[in-house]
């Protein structure tokens, strides 16, 4: 391998870590949990082609963390309509939010709020 191809494995390891950092600290447990979760129930498989109930509930307790770390990643129907009333608006292309002034389609509705 030549140092072109090291800075390429960098630059990978680079960006994961990155993302890592971003998450936020619940999210990186769930993802820590099921990754041993899973290791754990692959080995049990590979050992004896046999899963124990104890890796059966250490996936279960895995799926579910996982499910409440990233759960609600974009706004549901109650809260999208909030924002809506409250001039705001979610993007879902670049998932974010952003300040909207009323059109002058709705501008004699419009009573701002606050």
């Amino acid at each position: 391998m030549d140092k072109q191809d090291w800075i390429e494995i960098l630059e990978k390891l680079q960006k994961k870590n990155m993302g890592w950092r971003a998450l936020t600290p619940d999210q990186r447990e769930a993802i820590t949990k099921a990754t041993e979760s899973l290791r754990s129930a692959v080995c049990s498989l590979s050992d004896g082609f046999d899963i124990t109930l104890e890796d059966c509930r250490a996936l279960e307790a895995s799926m579910w963390s996982m499910h409440h770390a990233f759960e609600h990643l974009e706004p549901t129907e109650y809260q999208l309509g909030e924002i809506e009333a409250h001039n705001l608006e979610w993007d879902y292309d670049t998932q974010t939010w952003h300040e909207v002034e009323p059109s002058d389609e709705t501008l004699d509705d419009w009573e701002p709020h606050g």
